[in-house]
């Protein structure tokens, strides 16, 4: 058995590094004195599910405070056996985005997220309750180097959680590619993978005392756990993938590609990409350029050429697009599926500063267009199935009407009046422009925002963001106690308890956060109890306040309705409503008949 020693402010870790079958007999006795343990995986990659093209683990890795137990997988079925004992025996296992080391354990290891998942503690999770900012956002970060330079040891952060960038350079490839190629007896890689259960123990023994006692009386610590456990079960079922589809689309979009790329040739314009080309083939044709980047370059970018009347901007925007497009969704898509057609989505169950949820990997349905199928087309319901969609009403507004008791906007939720309308009359101009003020007051914005969105002078813009004020008094009175309070503690605290940091100059985000997170919880409620109710087979995307089903066609109507009584809310009197919306197999199918209906 190798062992490694490294001081952390002085005191010294020591990290067991098992070699032979013989080094085992003392990791199970570590095992039986430590109950509750550091969990993390190296492995090949990021794409667990996808064994068939290589995926594998490699290292098991085990600890506490003091002491960790790094175990080869790769190197025979022993020590893979060892690692699986482990997790079952274990009471609690602590890791730093749990999830993806759970997704692992199940792949590679056979242990399922069943067993797994009811005792993980996340450090990543508990971070988040403490402090949601990004290192951008003047806050520690969440990633597991970002934590331990804050809350640990900045050199330790450097040495060893940096070291990888330094190991990949020795062995002459990019840092996404060392992963299965560096030698598992690799001395600074073993410091670097024995470290990590090290380290998620450490952080969540400092952090948890850290959350808000309001938070953890509202229960929001295993709150959050469980709904990491359900998003688990999302990603782990994936959503099975048209490939004639995502085929036919990738061949239309490279033609369409080379055809705009062929007319910005036309003009001198041999590659879309390269801003210098551009940039001499505009001026050329006489095209005055003023917009600088941040390094004080001309800039060309999609603002600028949206501005310019040339068919070799046109052609230009349509070769870039059609490349993004393919590239981003249809052939992510098909290099990121597994064996069974089916594509798994990372769902960040708790992102933002507000905890409002995102996807990415092979399925960034956050990205797709809006109220378009092109996309959607792509991914489909069981065999015998139909595509569900089910999200909720105006419930940004609602969240806000319910919180702010504004009797105007309570009184037009609760009676099926026109709130946009309303406002809109209150200002003496069109239904659209009081519908985006009515949102960009729930989103901060203001009358500059509301001129750039609406296309009105900035005279009407500050006319309709008065209206909306003098109509619903009470969303202003709320919005000053929640900046007052943010100006005082430098925070405000959710419904749900729920501490979120607010920057002094932008005192006017407190109202934003507090309707976004407020609004992401009940999105996360609806998911926990449509889990609990017996749903998660059946459940494919969340993206925001969507949730998307696959259904037996039989039995749909019944399930959406049941599922929609679920999800639906009320909030201090206002109901949030959830809607379903039944299509044929495809996702896009649904968004097909709803725009057949108008």
């Amino acid at each position: 058995m190798r062992v490694i020693e490294y001081a952390i402010r002085r005191q010294v870790v020591r990290i067991n590094v098992v070699e032979t079958v013989m080094d085992l007999w003392g990791f199970i006795d570590w095992v039986e004195d430590n109950p509750v343990m550091g969990f993390d995986t190296e492995t090949t990659g990021l794409n667990w599910w996808d064994s068939d093209r290589g995926f594998r683990i490699r290292l098991a890795q085990f600890g506490n405070a003091l002491e960790s137990w790094v175990l080869p997988a790769e190197k025979g079925a022993e020590f893979r056996e060892a690692a699986a004992w482990a997790l079952r025996k274990a009471e609690r296992l602590i890791a730093h985005n749990g999830t993806f080391d759970q997704h692992v354990a199940e792949a590679t290891l056979g242990v399922e997220l069943e067993e797994t998942g009811p005792k993980m503690l996340c450090s990543k999770i508990t971070a988040h309750l403490v402090d949601p900012r990004q290192v951008k956002e003047k806050g520690p970060g969440l990633k597991l180097e970002e934590l331990t330079k804050h809350y640990i040891s900045p050199e330790l952060a450097d040495e060893v959680k940096g070291s990888m960038a330094r190991i990949a350079k020795r062995y002459k490839v990019k840092k996404a590619d060392v992963w299965p190629v560096v030698e598992i007896s690799d001395q600074e890689y073993l410091l670097y993978a024995g470290m990590d259960p090290i380290l998620a123990f450490r952080l969540f023994h400092i952090l948890y005392p850290l959350i808000p006692l309001r938070s953890k009386r509202k229960g929001l610590f295993s709150w959050e756990h469980r709904l990491a456990y359900v998003t688990a079960h999302m990603e782990r079922t994936g959503y099975l993938l048209d490939v004639e589809y995502a085929e036919a689309r990738v061949e239309e979009l490279t033609a369409e590609q080379a055809h705009w790329e062929a007319e910005a040739a036309k003009y001198g314009v041999e590659n879309v990409n390269s801003d210098r080309q551009l940039i001499e083939a505009l001026t050329g044709f006489g095209v005055r350029l003023t917009k600088k980047t941040a390094k004080g370059n001309l800039s060309v970018d999609a603002e600028v050429l949206d501005a310019i009347d040339h068919p070799l901007a046109e052609a230009v925007k349509k070769a870039t697009k059609a490349g993004k497009w393919r590239k981003t969704w249809f052939e992510n898509a098909l290099n990121g599926r597994d064996s069974q057609d089916r594509v798994h989505a990372s769902v960040n169950s708790l992102q933002a500063v507000t905890a409002r949820m995102s996807i990415t990997g092979s399925v960034p349905a956050q990205t797709f267009p809006a109220g378009d199928g092109y996309v959607r087309h792509m991914f489909l319901a069981e065999e015998g199935h139909v595509s569900v969609s089910i999200d909720f009403g105006n419930m940004e507004l609602r969240f806000l009407a319910a919180e702010s008791q504004d009797p105007v906007m309570v009184d037009a939720f609760q009676h099926g009046k026109d709130l946009h309308q309303i406002t809109a009359d209150a200002a003496e101009v069109p239904r659209k422009t009081g519908k985006m003020a009515n949102f960009l007051t729930v989103f901060g914005g203001g009358p500059k925002a509301l001129v750039t969105q609406a296309g009105v002078t900035l005279e009407v813009a500050t006319r309709v963001i008065k209206a909306f004020g003098d109509t619903y008094k009470n969303v202003a009175e709320l919005a000053k106690r929640l900046m007052d309070e943010a100006k005082r503690t430098g925070h405000i605290f959710t419904v749900t308890g729920r501490r979120i940091p607010v920057d002094r100059g932008r005192l006017y985000a407190a109202q934003n956060y507090y309707v976004q997170s407020g609004s992401r919880d009940i999105t996360a409620r609806a998911l926990i109890g449509l889990f609990e109710a017996g749903y998660g087979p059946y459940m494919r995307l969340v993206i925001h306040d969507e949730i998307v089903f696959s259904f037996p066609r039989e039995q749909a109507a019944e399930l959406a309705e049941r599922a929609a009584r679920i999800m639906e809310f009320t909030v201090k009197g206002v109901l949030i409503p959830a809607e379903a919306e039944i299509g044929e197999r495809s996702w896009g199918s649904i968004l097909d008949m709803e725009e057949s209906k108008h």
